[in-house]
């Protein structure tokens, strides 16, 4: 019986980014940039908003971690 430490650590390993919640990131063909508000290894999805916020806030949506790309 695998233990929840062994499937935890596989998944990690499968993500290609390391991606963070509350990082900024670009997402791939678009220039604007956008914070990272939660992240969902297993499924390699995320829920980002555009950053910086607008003045009545910014809509959150989920994409895939694969369409992502860390501020560097």
């Amino acid at each position: 019986m695998k233990t929840s430490k062994n499937v935890i650590e596989k998944t990690r390993k499968k993500t290609e980014k390391n991606i963070n919640q509350g990082d900024c990131v670009y997402l791939k063909n678009q220039e604007e940039l956008f914070q990272v508000l939660g992240i969902d290894n297993a499924y390699e999805k995320c829920w980002v908003r555009e950053w910086p916020l607008n003045a009545n806030g910014s809509p959150v949506f989920e994409i895939s971690i694969k369409q992502v790309s860390p501020n560097q």
